[in-house]
């Protein structure tokens, strides 16, 4: 049995740069949970009440934005108004809660793409967050599009992709392991190109290159239900799979452990 701070799952790649296999730790406390090998064992997550900043460790009676207290949402550059709007960065107009933070995070190169989680959607991440934003979205094959030379680039990009492409994952279909084997992504990337040719927009096109990504999956469910401690204080069951930050029972309940970040828990396996 173990208790503490709920944090987003780290993944990290078992297998090549383009054959990505997932593995999952879960960090609680000072101890690393290796999940991929809790597989096929029964598992059981029971919430304590008390829910934590993973910021600045207060106690706050709600989370927001996936784990913060509502003055640290406000104010850390962590929750900018640009982490889910990329389009409204102003760091390279020199604004920026942090201008520090903003150096690494924002005025870097990033990358526009397209990934099938359960469906086609366009995205964005920083140039040093591949695989792991895939990996994150539980998403199945990637193709990177271009790169841009900072956040508000790629998000003036990915609005203009957003009149052709989905923007949001649909967790059922990924969850259940949706695919579409006749879509090819090589030519969603031509047709996203030929889009944004003479637009004026600020970008370089990448190499061809699909990404495959594997998860720790017994089977995938027939039907799924998303499991929140809002409603429940206890996830209970036998670990069928792992994909994105969801946890995935034998009965179907799937506990996003993202969302829950700052929740106490004690886990027993």
């Amino acid at each position: 049995m173990k208790t503490g701070i709920l944090r987003k799952m780290d993944i990290t790649n078992c297998g090549s740069a383009t054959q990505i296999s997932a593995n999952y730790l879960l960090r609680i406390e000072n101890e690393i949970i290796p999940m991929n090998s809790m597989l096929n064992k029964p598992i059981e997550i029971k919430f304590l009440g008390n829910i934590y900043c993973i910021r600045c460790g207060k106690k706050t009676s709600r989370s927001f934005g996936q784990g913060y207290c509502y003055p640290c949402f406000s104010t850390a550059p962590e929750t900018e108004e640009c982490v889910l709007r990329p389009e409204l960065c102003k760091a390279h107009l020199g604004e920026a809660r942090d201008l520090e933070f903003a150096k690494n995070h924002c005025l870097i190169d990033h990358f526009v793409y397209l990934a099938w989680s359960g469906g086609l959607k366009v995205g964005i991440t920083r140039n040093t967050q591949i695989p792991t934003r895939w990996l994150d979205q539980g998403a199945s094959r990637a193709i990177i599009i271009c790169r841009t030379p900072n956040r508000y680039s790629a998000g003036m990009v990915e609005v203009e992709l957003k009149k052709s492409y989905a923007d949001k994952t649909n967790w059922q279909a990924m969850l259940k392991g949706l695919q579409d084997n006749d879509l090819d992504l090589r030519l969603e990337k031509e047709k996203a190109l030929n889009f944004l040719k003479g637009k004026g927009f600020s970008y370089q096109a990448e190499a061809d290159i699909v990404y495959c990504i594997q998860y720790p999956i017994l089977h995938y469910p027939e039907k799924v239900k998303s499991f929140s401690f809002d409603k429940e204080a206890e996830f209970k069951g036998i670990l069928n799979g792992i994909k994105g930050q969801y946890l995935i029972l034998d009965s179907g309940r799937a506990l996003n452990i993202r969302t829950h970040g700052g929740f106490q828990v004690e886990i027993k396996f």
